[in-house]
């Protein structure tokens, strides 16, 4: 509850301290659940969207894919590409949580009166007709009844067909940024236990209150629901459509909402989050997000992305983020990563790019795990699209949707383009 009010009452390097302290100390389901209680109470109020739960999501990817940390992480991840070294790893996951913490207490909170509740009785319905009237209550913006139906269906030990109805939902009509799908399966994906009651029921009113305003109110035309909502899909393959994906990265939009919105396609897509005829839904929506022609694969090549588009130039370095970690984690780079981590907190862009044809493979651990590093140990606390868009990218790089040369430039480029100061 400490961190939870940390959080909560703005104190931004109270929250970095106080995640720091619990590691090794605490349940590390503990320690996301409160993270995730405290981004439930995220009230954003320059965009219509929460990114709260969507960055925890991407963080805690973040430090999966870094490799086992039993004092972070519940269980062994699954295997990932990215073999860093142990004494960068460890740092850097603890700067990550650290960062998150800190992003929590520095984002708009709502008031107790509108914020949250907990005192919600759920109706002892079969889990046929409470998947029906869950759907039925978002569909009519009924947020309490829908909470109330969403906490029946979160009480499972596994909440299979919860995560799979709000993913269906959440498809229908992702928006002109993909808002509306990123942020429902982020928080599904992030859904504390049951048993963790605070923090389960108040990302539940979260997740609800956000799917009444972004729901259509009928199905869409042509829109095809799973019929078997009590296990996941089968895996849909990505692979025929790498042209599309690579264009989002490359197009990747305002603050990279394209390139995010494409990897959560592709999470859900990999998941059974969604079946495959809401896949290609889901991709007709991007395609149209994106607005060009997608690129053929020639053109997708880093290299000559290099020599026909300039990137962005910074006018000033973006301030340093100081968290018990963050020192540790940029002397490691410094000693042993300095050509790449110079080159990439250089002002100019092409300094940086110049190198990327050339990075060999073993060297690619080491540039993506400082990539982790430029988007979260820099910039203003409240800042998330960088983080989103740092994970989203090479995370369809681990899938094999795009070269690891691509996802390098194309972060740098994002970053240079909007990574600021306080």
């Amino acid at each position: 509850m400490t961190l939870f009010k940390a959080c909560l009452n703005g104190d931004e390097p109270g929250a970095a301290s106080l995640v720091s302290e619990m590691v090794s100390k605490s349940q590390p389901s503990a320690i996301w659940a409160i993270l995730m209680h405290a981004a439930a109470w995220n009230e954003e109020r320059d965009f219509d969207t929460p990114h709260s739960t969507i960055i925890i999501h991407s963080i805690h990817q973040m430090i999966q894919e870094l490799g086992p940390n039993l004092d972070i992480l519940s269980v062994k991840p699954p295997t990932s590409k990215l073999k860093t070294p142990k004494d960068l790893s460890e740092p850097l996951q603890k700067a990550l949580l650290e960062r998150l913490a800190l992003h929590l207490a520095a984002i708009d909170h709502w008031i107790n009166e509108r914020g949250p509740r907990y005192n919600v009785d759920t109706r002892l319905d079969s889990l046929d007709m409470t998947m029906r009237n869950y759907t039925q209550s978002i569909r009519k913006q009924t947020h309490m009844s829908a909470l109330s139906f969403a906490l029946r269906l979160g009480s499972r030990d596994d909440p299979v067909r919860l995560r799979r109805m709000t993913a269906s939902l959440a498809s229908e009509d992702p928006d002109n940024l993909g808002h509306a799908f990123i942020m429902p399966i982020s928080l599904v994906s992030e859904l504390p236990q049951a048993s963790y009651k605070l923090p389960h029921q108040a990302a539940l009113w979260h997740l609800t209150e956000y799917l009444v305003r972004k729901v259509p109110q009928k199905q869409p035309d042509g829109f095809r629901v799973d019929d078997q909502m009590d296990k996941m899909a089968v895996s849909t393959n990505l692979f025929k459509h790498k042209s599309l994906i690579g264009t989002a990265i490359v197009e990747y939009g305002v603050l990279g909402h394209n390139g995010i919105f494409a990897q959560r396609i592709a999470a859900a897509a990999k998941t059974g989050l969604v079946h495959s005829h809401t896949v290609d839904w889901l991709l007709d929506r991007l395609k149209q997000n994106i607005r060009v022609k997608p690129l053929t694969t020639q053109q997708l090549v880093a290299d000559r992305l290099i020599k026909t588009k300039k990137g962005t130039d910074w006018d000033q370095l973006p301030s340093g983020i100081d968290l018990p970690n963050s020192g540790k984690v940029r002397l490691w780079l410094v000693k042993n990563a300095t050509d790449y981590w110079d080159k990439m907190m250089d002002l100019k862009s092409d300094v940086f790019e110049e190198v990327i044809p050339d990075i060999s493979k073993k060297d690619w651990p080491v540039v993506r795990a400082a990539q982790y590093a430029m988007s979260a140990l820099n910039g203003a606390p409240r800042a998330s699209h960088v983080i989103i868009f740092t994970q989203a990218i090479w995370s369809l790089a681990e899938q094999g949707l795009i070269e690891n040369s691509l996802a390098a430039l194309q972060v740098h480029r994002m970053l240079k383009q909007y990574l600021k100061g306080r």
